[in-house]
């Protein structure tokens, strides 16, 4: 368990920091010397440059200069700024000193770099202030957040909530617990349940985390509620400040001026999944360059077949209940939705999915690109734009979502992935829905950067040996 302190240091932060240092060492180095190549790939410089870089980071993480980042004006930043500057500059001189190093260097060139870094990360900090209010905060990447709580609170929490700025957060819903008010608005945000319907709203619902705050005399089994979000995925953020609660605690943080709980079955650090993005990015470059490759040979022979689109798309669920639309090569006959009611007798699969190994839908082409995994690749795009990642979970149609339990939804805690355990796994042969839910659990319990990379050079010889679905 973490006790209660500052605000975590923004990783985002730290390497927008570090950005602007290389840039300020770049642009000293050319004023200086009028060249910017020669100067860091010297090895002088260039270790100097990494000193640098090593000395922020160390200073960034000693003062946490990200704390109560997007609460502070633009003096207090010029301030914070500065002196992170002025206490790195220091530790370097220190350090060219007592190495004997500091004559190789130009004095000038020293001063020009620290200005030229403070100004340049000042302004940075400012624009990317300002992208991630306006933009980001709106945008489908910020975590969804709904705020559970009574009718008199929420006059008390909502603003409270609002004034901090919380960047990466966006309140989406309210459930009110003492009154039944849902439809309707409390300062602009809409009422989505009570306390007859909360779990079950919750559940369809996108939500990534939820905000409590009740009075502590209130009659309700809070327990319950925190135990049945956890099984779903949801992040929880409790306000102990309302209330005391003989409950064992995960981790202990500050959000928005409040001491919360926060329950999760899983923690993910942010600069691994920044990197897993990255990975995600570049895969999905290259995928689709093989897409637009291949799509020369598929798409005329689906077009000969059958008449129709080349491609198919379909509503599915992503992360946390997010809806968004994926993308296939179309492996099936233009009727195939209509046509799914008359089969949902000879389903094969127990439980919330659909699969028929021989489905008359099925075009000739199409098992050929089923077999080869061929009519996955335009999902590259998905992934690309930030629905799918190149591993992760299966992605259920919303008529499965709709069906799901509450342990179900846990599932849906990360990306769903173009490739991952389940698919990996023998997926012609299982025929049991609690199996795939099973591995999807597996994989997000055990999710690291190394299993990724397992996964995907696992799927590409899968895709080699032509062994994909059926």
């Amino acid at each position: 368990m973490r006790s209660y302190g500052k605000e975590p240091p923004s990783i985002r932060l730290l390497f927008l920091d570090v950005l602007t240092l290389v840039l300020a060492y770049a642009l000293a180095a050319f004023v200086r010397f009028g060249v910017i190549r020669e100067c860091l790939t010297d090895e002088n410089y260039g270790i100097l440059l990494a000193v640098c870089i090593l000395v922020y980071i160390t200073v960034f993480y000693m003062f946490n200069s990200s704390s109560g980042f997007f609460r502070r004006g633009f003096f207090r930043e010029f301030k914070t700024v500065a002196s992170r500057t002025l206490v790195s500059a220091l530790c370097v001189g220190t350090i060219l000193f007592l190495s004997q190093k500091g004559i190789i260097y130009a004095r000038l060139f020293f001063l020009e770099f620290f200005i030229f870094h403070m100004l340049l990360d000042y302004l940075a900090r400012q624009y990317y202030k300002i992208i991630m209010l306006a933009f980001f905060k709106k945008s489908d990447l910020s975590s969804k957040v709904m705020v559970i709580t009574t009718y008199q609170k929420a006059f008390e929490v909502i603003p409270k909530l609002k004034n901090e700025n919380l960047s990466e957060q966006l309140i989406t819903s309210i459930a009110i617990l003492d009154r039944d008010i849902t439809g309707k608005e409390i300062l602009g945000i809409p009422v989505r349940a009570g306390i007859h319907n909360l779990l079950v709203t919750i559940r369809y619902e996108t939500v990534d985390e939820v905000f409590i705050s009740i009075p502590p005399k209130m009659s309700l089994d809070l327990n319950e509620i925190i135990e049945e979000l956890e099984l779903m995925g949801i992040k929880i953020r409790l306000n102990i400040d309302a209330f005391g609660l003989n409950i064992k605690e995960k981790k202990v943080e500050s959000y928005s001026g409040y001491h919360v709980l926060i329950f999760s079955r899983r923690e993910f650090q942010a600069y691994k999944l920044v990197i897993k993005r990255i990975m995600d990015i570049f895969g999905a470059i290259i995928g689709l360059l093989l897409t637009g490759l291949i799509t020369f040979f598929i798409a005329p022979a689906i077009r000969a077949e059958s008449p129709g689109p080349i491609f198919f798309s379909q509503v599915r669920i992503g992360k946390n209940g997010r809806r968004f639309r994926i993308y296939k090569f179309r492996s099936m006959y233009p009727d195939a939705e209509k046509r799914k009611e008359a089969l949902l007798a000879q389903n094969e699969m127990q439980g919330y999915m659909f699969k028929l190994s021989e489905d008359p839908r099925v075009t000739k082409v199409g098992r050929f690109i089923r077999k080869t995994s061929l009519d996955e690749f335009p999902q590259f795009y998905n992934v690309l734009k930030g629905d799918m990642s190149l591993v992760g979970t299966r992605p259920p149609t919303e008529d499965e979502f709709l069906n799901y339990e509450s342990r179900h939804r846990r599932r849906l805690t990360l990306k769903p992935g173009l490739t991952g355990l389940w698919q990996t796994s023998g997926r012609s042969d299982i025929t049991n829905f609690e199996e795939v839910v099973q591995m999807d659990l597996e994989y997000i319990d055990n999710w690291s950067l190394s299993l990724d990379a397992k996964l995907i050079i696992r799927t590409v010889f899968i895709v080699l040996l032509s062994r994909g679905a059926r």
